[in-house]
C-alpha cells in the first residue's frame, strides 16, 4: 500500500510538471538578449542600461522599460521630426534628428540635437542651444564602444546585382578583438 501511495504522488507530481512556454519578449538566440519595440517597428536608437532604465525610439516614438523589455511606457515625444539617434548628457536625455554620412571615418551619425527629456523619456521638452553648432554633438549609428575599449560595428554583406548595383545585407555585428555575431533571421 505504501508503495502504491509512493508511486501515485510520484505520478501525480510528474504530471504536475510542465515545461514553461517560450518567453515571446525573449526569444533564446545563443549570443543575443533581444528587444522587440511595442509597436513592431524598427528600433532606430537606444540609451540606458538594460538591467536599469533602457529608452528605445522607432523614429516618431519613444519608449522606456524598467524590467528588460517585459512592458514600456511610451513617451509624450511629439514631433514631425523623425528621432534618429539618442544622446545621454548627465542627467538629461536628448533626441538627435540629423543623419550625418560620408565621413571619412566611415561612420553614420545622428547629430542636431532637438528635444531634451530629464525623465529618461517619458517627457520632453524643445532643446535650445544657442552656443553650439546643431552638428557638435554627435553619436554614432553604426558603432558601439564598451568600457573595456572593445569597439563593435555593422557588418554586411555586398551582393552585386547589376552593373554598379549591390544588394546590402545586414548580418551580424563585428569587434575590434576579431569576434563575429550574427543576427538572428527574424531581426
Amino acid at each position: 500500500m505504501k508503495t502504491l501511495l509512493l508511486g501515485s504522488a510520484l505520478l501525480l507530481t510528474l504530471a504536475a510538471c510542465r515545461k514553461d512556454a517560450p518567453d515571446p519578449v525573449q526569444p533564446d538566440y545563443a549570443d543575443w538578449y533581444a528587444l522587440r519595440a511595442p509597436d513592431d517597428r524598427a528600433v532606430e536608437a537606444v540609451a540606458g542600461d538594460l538591467d536599469g532604465t533602457l529608452v528605445i525610439t522607432t523614429g516618431y516614438a519613444v519608449y522606456q522599460t524598467t524590467d528588460r523589455g517585459k512592458t514600456w511606457r511610451k513617451g509624450d515625444y511629439k514631433n514631425n521630426l523623425k528621432v534618429v539617434g539618442l544622446a545621454q548628457r548627465s542627467d538629461t536625455l536628448l533626441t538627435l534628428a540629423a543623419e550625418l554620412g560620408g565621413l571619412p571615418d566611415g561612420a553614420a551619425y545622428a547629430a542636431s540635437p532637438n528635444y531634451y527629456s530629464l525623465d529618461q523619456g517619458l517627457t520632453w521638452r524643445p532643446y535650445r542651444d544657442w552656443r553650439r553648432s546643431n552638428f557638435e554633438l554627435r553619436v554614432a549609428r553604426n558603432r558601439a564602444a564598451a568600457p573595456s575599449g572593445t569597439g563593435y560595428s555593422i557588418d554586411i554583406l555586398l551582393t552585386p546585382i547589376s552593373p554598379g548595383r549591390n544588394y546590402l545585407e545586414t548580418i551580424g555585428i563585428k569587434s575590434t578583438t576579431g569576434r563575429q555575431l550574427r543576427l538572428p533571421k527574424d531581426h
